[in-house]
């Protein structure tokens, strides 16, 4: 796996690749050549952020951070001139103070060789820094010789990587409080004047740093949710499981924001039995708090525990945390409190207005404050005003029974008997007469009082601003409000004793925000009009700034354009009979729909229906000679006449009967396809549409049953 300059790579088998090759190429006295900077888990390829080299052939000088390749050992100038070379190369190494080293491979790329036929062995030293005054004569301190490469002849000439082994000296760099490191590259002396031993190498050099950072000391600790205590007078620990936690912190990351997955290990002990210490685990990653949980039963009523935390990877254990402290007190209070109220007396109905209860503790030494609950709500909690002492609390009961648990409670939290005080308040609220119909009409309410001594009221709808309104001498009040948007609407109304007490009382109104829909000849509900026959519909808007509607008719939607007083008109005709829903929504000039609206009628038929008793659509039946009658009947009122004619035949007519209906009677000539068209007359002069009967006649008649 190749590494990127600068970056981190998560393969942890790589890690175990990079020991195994360590291990036999240091043996071997050598490193091996890879195509690429090895990599590991948590590994950084930190490049080189200068390089420079030395000259004996000028002895006074020093090429730093030049273009090009950096040489090292021996060799002659086409002039025949002998020189022998040092490399140094400078590594940035600030990121890994306090950092665990693991490995650190240096690697560089042979760029030319003299005589690829030779081997040298090519040492690694660690060095001081080199400056613009360092040179052959004054190089930079040689700190520690830390490995020497010897390549085999199967690593190729040059050869693409050599490695050597740096992670001794980035250890001491570090230990000494280095920022940098300097890393030097030559032949050992006893060759280095060989110039057939020459080599160069590419100025950009790495060192693959296998680094972790240990966790850090933990940081917040938190006894059962709060800060912990390292002082007396410490925390109580009540009789329940006891819960620590701290926030972890690790160094370790990647380039995405990843993080380890850390360990914490919580440790508990009693103070005057160290040796009794329980460990319990956790976990988190770097910032989150990580949580240990011991068991009830661990834990021994009033004694002091101390507890610390430490942070853990899968290289490396944090130190441990400081020490908290508590004191555990499992029992509470012996007996339960005493509760008493003269506004709320247990005996008969007392109006539900607020009133105050007092709680006591009946002396008892170790209660500190009470925990009580009205009616199963939420749970509070108030102090005593001494040890063993009283407190009072004011609330509010709800109408009917009522029921008041009370329970005195200690410094830890430990919780006496309970105490039930059942009592009765009446509903004080006002009454509230009126209804809200709609949305822009003014709704008139009327109010009275369920206590004494009410001189006004004030109400509101929700959202809309609140009014007052003065009570008449009984106590009663007359207010209106006009609703201007739909929807769920409350209103409130509270009445104001001459003393302030207050009582509220709520109605809730659900107010369509659908149009209002009208129509000419076809009625809601209805069976009216006919095929053909214009309605004009009229649309009435219930919310404000209405600027059209979107209406259908059956499965057919439309839109028109409202008038400036908000309402609109459409003109239909149906085209057939039957069943017909109409839906209207109205849009407002911010794009909001309304409520649907439903119309729903029955377009009458206006055509007669003609059903034949021998003779039928489907199949041939009768035959030439045989008689067929056919029932003809009209939904319209005051349907007088039907015309009607056989085929092609002359048109007779038939008078309707008081249902509007008559049966005529046909004897058909031939077999085939036979059509009845009839037309209804009606008492204005008006007469309807042709309706048709398609109907068979069969080739000869059934022979009759018996002969």
């Amino acid at each position: 796996m190749a590494l990127i300059a600068g970056t981190t790579t998560s393969a942890r088998p790589v890690r175990a690749l990079l020991a195994t090759a360590l291990s036999m190429t240091l043996a071997a006295g050598m490193l091996t050549l890879t195509a690429t900077p090895a990599a590991a888990n948590d590994v950084r390829y930190e490049k080189n952020n200068s390089w420079a080299y030395t000259d004996s052939h000028r002895p006074t000088k020093i090429d730093i951070d030049q273009t090009g390749d950096v040489p090292v050992g021996s060799w002659k100038d086409d002039r025949g001139r002998k020189h022998t070379a040092r490399a140094y190369f400078t590594f940035d190494i600030s990121r890994y103070r306090g950092a665990e080293i693991e490995s650190a491979v240096f690697s560089a790329k042979e760029t030319s060789v003299v005589d690829c036929t030779k081997r040298p062995g090519v040492e690694l030293w660690r060095t001081t820094p080199y400056t613009a005054k360092s040179s052959w004569a004054k190089p930079p301190a040689e700190r520690a010789k830390l490995h020497t490469a010897t390549l085999p002849d199967i690593a190729g000439c040059p050869a693409p990587y050599v490695e050597w082994n740096a992670a001794e000296g980035l250890r001491q760099a570090l230990a000494e409080g280095a920022s940098t490191l300097t890393l030097a590259l030559r032949l050992p002396a006893a060759v280095e004047a060989d110039p057939t031993l020459g080599r160069r190498y590419a100025s950009t050099v790495g060192i693959s740093i296998d680094y972790n950072y240990p966790p850090g000391v933990s940081t917040e600790l938190q006894t059962s949710g709060k800060p912990c205590t390292a002082a007396e007078p410490y925390q109580f620990q009540q009789s329940d499981d006891l819960a620590v936690s701290a926030i972890l912190h690790d160094q370790n990351g990647n380039e995405t924001g990843g993080s380890d997955m850390l360990t914490a290990t919580f440790a508990l002990w009693p103070v005057d039995e160290p040796t009794a210490r329980i460990e319990r685990l956790g976990n988190g990653r770097d910032g989150e708090r990580a949580s240990g949980l011991f068991y009830r039963d661990t834990l021994t009523h009033d004694r002091v525990y101390a507890w610390q935390v430490r942070a853990a990877d899968s290289r490396a254990t944090g130190e441990w945390s400081s020490l908290c402290y508590f004191r555990t007190d499992f029992q509470g209070p012996a007996v339960a409190p005493a509760v008493s109220s003269t506004d709320f007396p247990v005996d008969g109905w007392h109006p539900a207005l607020p009133g105050q209860f007092t709680l006591d503790a009946g002396a008892t030494p170790d209660a500190v404050g009470f925990r009580y609950q009205l009616n199963g709500g939420v749970t509070q909690t108030v102090s005593a005003d001494q040890p063993g002492g009283r407190a009072t609390v004011t609330l509010t009961p709800g109408t009917g029974p009522n029921s008041l648990t009370v329970v005195s409670v200690d410094a830890a939290g430990n919780r006496s008997p309970e105490v039930r005080y059942e009592f009765r308040a009446s509903d004080v609220a006002p009454v509230i007469t009126g209804n809200l119909t709609d949305i822009g009409v003014l709704a008139t309410f009327s109010v009275e009082p369920r206590m004494a001594g009410v001189v006004r009221y004030r109400f509101h709808l929700d959202g809309d601003q609140e009014q007052t309104v003065e009570a008449s001498a009984d106590g009663t009040a007359s207010l209106t409000v006009t609703a201007t948007r739909g929807g769920n609407r409350t209103l409130s109304v509270t009445s104001v004793t001459a003393d302030g007490v207050t009582a509220t009382a709520v109605r809730t109104f659900r107010l369509t925000t659908a149009p209002k829909i009208a129509a000419t000849v076809y009625e809601q509900g209805g069976t009216s009009g006919g095929q053909g026959v214009p309605g004009v519909f009229t649309f009435t808007p219930r919310q404000p700034d209405v600027v059209s509607y979107r209406y259908r008719f059956g499965t057919v939607t439309s839109t028109v354009a409202a008038a400036a007083d908000g309402t609109a008109s459409v003109t239909w005709a149906p085209t057939k009979a039957g069943f017909t829903p109409l839906t209207v929504w109205s849009v407002n000039r911010d794009g909001v729909q309304s409520d649907s609206a439903s119309f729903v009628f029955s377009v009458r038929d206006l055509l007669p229906v003609i059903q034949g008793f021998l003779y039928d659509p489907s199949y041939p039946a009768g035959g030439p000679g045989q008689p067929g009658d056919f029932w003809i009947s009209s939904e319209v009122p005051d349907t007088t006449e039907f015309r009607y004619r056989f085929d092609d035949g002359p048109e007779q007519g038939i008078a309707a009967d008081i249902n509007g209906s008559a049966i005529v009677t046909w004897t058909p000539e031939q077999a085939g396809t036979h059509t009845l068209t009839v037309r209804s007359l009606f008492a204005d002069g008006t007469a309807s549409p042709e309706g048709t009967f398609t109907f068979l006649v069969a080739e000869a008649p059934e022979a009759e049953s018996g002969r």
